[in-house]
């Protein structure tokens, strides 16, 4: 607390000052004599200059991101002083990543008890950078990492929004700081796991940024590179094709192909390499086969949420009933996608608020930890950017949505009322809202379109 107060004193210091070109003042220099200048700043020692120039480090619009860095290093003293830094996730990568250079099993092994391995075996590669160094080294520099990946997430979504968006404002932290906090839980249980939802993020978020850009062979890259990792890309595809961003779609297959096989540099013989994709085929088979029943409490996708809560429950009670029902729900939210998608035809730049629509499904339509929630910051931060051009009841929404999927912290609900809140599925809730503001958002900004052409006509007519 106290080094938040320092910092605020320094934000208030350093930005009361206006420095403009020309001023007359009157600068004490301890090796100097009393200057009256036209340019003080500017002509006096070039020491001073440069010092003057460090202000710009703490803009007003930069804290949040030593808010972020300080609440990282705090949380990180406080693992290692409570004896929780473990990062079990990371341990895993780590130790699979030095089986592979070794060239050894890396799937089902006895020992590792509850603790396996579950991805491909490209992705294995992407930690070897990480078995290179000692373990304890490695939580280190992954955590800094993920740190970095956070305020670079951050600031990417909220300038691409900014540059997709009606709405001009200067750079505002707290979007960027109340984005960070409604997800924060969520981060803070990825960096203490140290897990990959994150990169993820973080390579989604660059896809959209690629494709805005006209990159489409990088888009395509990227998207092949997280693949490897979760597959929670592929709701990319059908929303790529629909785009003509057919580049992106045949430079993500060319990926997949060219990385699957990169393996091959460890494990050379075929048969090696084929028995090590059949292993992970079945790794898969397990996990698939493992997944909750749908009517299960703390069941966060949206498939379990609506069945939980109305009188479908009673219709959902045999398999074929199960899969009937989740596949014409997910037709339907196919056909709102797509009708979000119309809605934002007249719109130069869309594809930022629909890639935050897609990324925001994520934890809706997969099964997984209530930390995957984290992927609804970038349909937070467009929200939160848009927050003033919404009426009260968009207001009040916004505010719960953020509430819904992060104020459900141990530490701060107790754990009785946590436990009750995650078999609610109340994160559900939460990206739902998020995804009801972003059709608001949209239809208003169609309200202001109509409502300009029928000024301009009406002034044509006169």
């Amino acid at each position: 607390m106290a080094a938040f107060f320092i910092v605020y004193l320094q934000s208030l210091f350093f930005t009361g000052f206006k420095f403009r070109k020309y001023w007359r003042c009157y600068l004490y220099l301890p090796w100097q004599t009393m200057l009256p200048s036209e340019e003080c700043f500017c002509v006096s020692n070039k020491r001073l200059y440069n010092l003057l120039e460090m202000k710009k480090l703490f803009y007003k619009p930069n804290l949040w991101l030593y808010y972020i860095l300080f609440a990282s290093l705090v949380l990180l003293i406080g693992e290692v002083v409570n004896d929780r830094f473990t990062m079990h996730d990371l341990e895993v990568y780590h130790r699979t990543a030095e089986r592979m250079l070794q060239t050894k099993q890396l799937y089902r092994i006895a020992s590792d008890g509850h603790y396996v391995y579950k991805y491909s075996p490209t992705a294995a590669l992407y930690f070897v950078p990480f078995a290179l160094l000692p373990f304890g080294v490695a939580k280190i520099m992954f955590w800094a990492l993920l740190t970095i990946l956070t305020i670079v997430v951050l600031k990417v979504l909220y300038k691409q929004t900014a540059i997709e968006s009606e709405v001009v404002k200067e750079r505002n932290q707290n979007i960027l700081l109340l984005a960070f906090l409604a997800v924060g839980a969520h981060v803070h249980r990825e960096w203490h796991l140290g897990q990959v939802n994150f990169v993820l993020l973080m390579l989604y978020v660059f896809v959209l940024t690629a494709l805005s850009n006209k990159k489409q062979l990088l888009a395509g890259i990227l998207l092949a590179i997280s693949l490897f990792l979760k597959p929670f890309g592929l709701i990319f595809y059908p929303y790529l094709l629909i785009k003509g961003k057919y580049k992106a779609v045949l430079a993500s297959f060319a990926g997949l192909l060219v990385m699957g096989i990169l393996p091959m540099l460890f494990y050379p013989s075929w048969d090696q390499f084929m028995q090590l994709n059949r292993s992970w085929i079945s790794e898969l088979t397990i996990e698939l086969s493992a997944k909750q029943d749908l009517l299960a409490d703390a069941n966060h996708t949206i498939f379990s949420v609506l069945a939980r809560y109305t009188p479908l429950q009673y219709l959902v009670n045999t398999g074929v009933a199960s899969k009937i029902y989740q596949l014409l729900l997910l037709l339907v939210i196919g056909v709102s996608f797509l009708y979000f998608i119309w809605m934002g035809r007249k719109r130069q730049r869309s594809m930022m608020a629909e890639g935050a629509f897609l990324i925001t499904l994520i934890p809706l339509f997969a099964f997984t930890s209530q930390n995957a929630f984290l992927f609804t910051l970038p349909a937070i931060i467009v929200v939160l950017y848009n927050y003033t051009a919404l009426n009260a009841t968009g207001k009040v929404m916004a505010v719960s949505a953020c509430i819904l999927i992060g104020a459900n912290i141990r530490d701060l609900m107790g754990s009785r009322f946590y436990n009750i809140f995650e078999n609610a599925s109340v994160y559900t809730f939460g990206a739902v809202l998020l995804l009801a503001l972003l059709f608001m958002i949209r239809s208003k900004y169609n309200s202001q379109i109509t409502s300009v052409k029928h000024a301009e006509k009406s002034i044509m007519r006169a």
